[in-house]
């Protein structure tokens, strides 16, 4: 199985949307031939554990040449996994005539300008986009806003990325999401509260910011002030909180959820007592959790730190 070298990278970078990125580009089925022209991409053809379908999984490090378009258009395959700088704006529209249903960007080169191309995929149903490179200023995740046109959009992912608070007010105009997942943004806490205005979200996986450059002091994205604001999305059956410190009297504010079916902690340091004390107050909620070790808890401590404050 192909695994794209950036991810293996990312590894040290981006560990939590690596795992992401690996999710939803595992095969699972046998591969399919793969045309000559599109061999240089490094494509595979298979079967697609997050898409329940065949994907075509390519990475274009160069801009991808009319012959290898032409070859790409033929496959007629509209679940897609692609990244790289050569997955610019241009070639994110040629991507929307195949009006995909799926499709994973990461490491391309989109701007909130391309994101129009994006709002141009009347069938999308599953978008991811990560660790886009275009820089600190050329993308904030405004155009984002544009995919409110997208009716059946239902699952976004936003990972490893210069947006931040204004990202997540376009992502709160999308009231037809179901699920939505988002970590290692430069998202405040102020980045949260859009999150309320999705009447129809099921599903929502939240991690933590990351440090910024201007200097300033960091101020989390998620801790105990921010349970209070996803008490508010009273849709939710599912939420799973990663890369934090958490208390039971933050976590209580949780029963406030009438439909919460599911709560997930990944890499989040709570004590097994508080957790006990949050399964007997929640008797309707499967939680997963595991204690942190003492590795995974410095970890965590050093991720959660704050450079600025050293200086």
């Amino acid at each position: 199985m192909w695994i794209p070298r950036k991810v293996l990278v990312l590894k040290k970078l981006d560990t939590l949307f690596a795992m992401f990125v690996l999710l939803c580009t595992s095969l699972y089925a046998a591969e399919a031939p793969v045309p000559a022209a599109l061999e240089p991409l490094k494509t595979k053809i298979g079967g697609h554990y997050a898409f329940k379908g065949t994907v075509l999984q390519f990475r274009a490090d160069q801009p991808i040449t009319e012959e290898q378009w032409k070859a790409i258009e033929a496959l007629g395959i509209r679940q897609i996994s692609t990244g790289g700088k050569g997955i610019d704006d241009e070639a994110i529209a040629r991507l929307a005539k195949l009006d995909p249903e799926g499709l994973v960007l990461d490491g391309s080169t989109l701007t909130d300008d391309g994101c129009k191309h994006l709002a141009e995929m009347k069938s999308l149903k599953v978008l991811s986009v990560g660790h886009t490179t275009s820089g600190k200023t050329g993308f904030k995740g405004t155009g984002l806003a544009q995919l409110k046109a997208v009716a059946t959009l239902e699952k976004l992912s936003l990972g490893g990325s210069s947006a931040g608070d204004a990202a997540m007010e376009a992502i709160g105009e999308l009231t037809q999401l179901k699920e939505f997942s988002s970590w290692h943004t430069q998202r405040t806490q102020a980045g949260n509260l859009p999150l309320t205005r999705l009447t129809n979200l099921k599903s929502l996986t939240i991690g933590q910011n990351l440090y910024g450059w201007d200097g300033k002091p960091r101020i989390l994205a998620l801790d105990d002030s921010s349970m209070a604001t996803l008490a508010k999305i009273t849709s939710l059956e599912s939420l799973s909180l990663m890369e934090t410190r958490l208390t039971l009297p933050a976590l209580q504010q949780l029963k406030a959820l009438p439909n919460l079916k599911s709560l997930r902690f990944t890499s989040v340091d709570v004590s097994p007592a508080d957790i006990e004390k949050l399964r007997a107050e929640l008797p309707g909620v499967k939680i997963d959790y595991k204690p942190l070790t003492d590795e995974e808890r410095a970890r965590l401590d050093k991720s959660l730190s704050d450079p600025s404050a050293k200086k």
